[in-house]
C-alpha cells in the first residue's frame, strides 16, 4: 500500500477550542498552493476574541508537488464544505474568513449555506495575469514549468513550523506553474464570481494597495453584487499576504477589522 504524503508541520490543520463551547465559531480557509499557517495570527486572533476555530488543510496542499497535482477544485472546495456542514451543526453560528483562493472557496459556501457575518482577504475572484484560455491549452500538453523563487526574509511566521518549511513548500510549490491546477483555480474564481448574486452574508472585504496579484476592482465587484451588508476596506501598505503582512500596521490592521466585523455583531 502507498504511503500518504507527509504534511509539511505548518500545514498541519488548525483546531483552537474553548473548554466550554462558545455559540460561534470560525472556519477560517487558505489559497491556493497556502497552507493552514499562513493564517495562524487569525486564527490566534479570533480565538482570543472568544470563537472556537478550525483551519483545514486543502487537499493536495502543504505535502508536495505530486500530490498537489492529483487534487482539483472540487477536492478543494469539499473538504471544506464537509467541515463547515460539521460546525454549522454544533455552533449557533459560523462565520468565514477566505484568504486569496480561499475567499473564492468561502463565496461558493455563502452562497450555499447560512452563515454569519464573513470576512475575505486579498479576495482572488479576479487575477488579470491568468489567462483562462491560455491555462488550459497548456495544460493538455505541459505538466509544469519552473519559475524563479526565492524566500523572503520580511515575512514573520505565527505558526508552528519546522525550520526548512518554507523553503521545502517553495521548492515544491511556488517554484512551478502547474498548468492543470491554475485552470482549476481559475475556474473556481469564475463559479465564485457568478455566485456573489446569490451571497446575503455580510460581509467585509479587505485588500492591499500594494497586491500585484488581484484585480484593482475586484472589492467594488464584490460589494456591488452580493445581497448582504458589505464594506471595503483598503489598505494602503497592504499586500496580496495580507494575514501576515510584511507591514506591520497593515498585518495589525487586518486582524483588527477581520475581529471586529466578525466578534462584534454577536456581543
Amino acid at each position: 500500500m502507498k504511503k500518504p504524503p507527509v504534511v509539511r508541520k505548518c500545514a498541519f490543520p488548525m483546531r483552537l477550542t474553548h473548554s466550554q463551547r462558545p455559540p460561534k465559531a470560525v472556519l477560517l480557509i487558505h489559497g491556493y498552493a497556502g497552507y493552514p499557517g499562513e493564517l495562524a495570527l487569525a486564527a490566534s486572533s479570533l480565538y482570543e476574541a472568544g470563537c472556537d476555530v478550525v483551519v483545514p488543510r486543502l487537499a493536495g496542499h502543504g505535502t508536495n508537488g505530486a500530490d498537489f497535482c492529483l487534487t482539483n477544485r472540487h477536492n478543494w472546495l469539499g473538504c471544506v464544505e464537509v467541515e463547515l456542514q460539521n460546525m454549522l451543526s454544533m455552533y449557533e453560528e459560523v462565520s468565514l474568513v477566505g484568504h486569496s483562493m480561499g475567499a473564492a472557496i468561502a463565496v461558493l459556501l455563502m452562497a450555499a449555506y447560512s452563515v454569519g457575518p464573513s470576512v475575505v482577504l486579498a479576495p482572488a475572484l479576479e487575477i488579470p495575469a491568468l489567462n483562462h484560455a491560455a491555462v488550459s491549452l497548456l495544460s493538455l500538453f505541459v505538466k509544469d514549468k519552473k519559475v524563479a523563487w526565492q524566500p523572503d526574509p520580511r515575512y514573520r511566521f505565527f505558526d508552528q513550523r519546522d525550520e526548512d518549511d518554507d523553503l521545502y513548500l517553495g521548492s515544491e510549490y511556488w517554484s512551478h506553474l502547474y498548468f492543470k491546477q491554475l485552470r482549476q483555480l481559475s475556474l473556481l474564481r469564475k463559479e465564485a464570481l457568478g455566485a456573489l448574486h446569490g451571497v446575503t452574508t455580510d460581509l467585509l472585504v479587505i485588500t492591499g494597495d500594494l497586491d500585484e496579484t488581484i484585480g484593482k476592482e475586484v472589492g467594488k465587484v464584490i460589494t456591488q453584487k452580493i445581497q448582504g451588508k458589505s464594506k471595503h476596506v483598503r489598505l494602503a501598505q497592504g499586500t496580496h499576504f495580507l494575514p501576515y503582512d510584511i507591514d506591520d500596521e497593515a498585518r495589525q490592521e487586518t486582524m483588527r477589522l477581520l475581529v471586529d466585523w466578525i466578534v462584534r455583531p454577536l456581543s
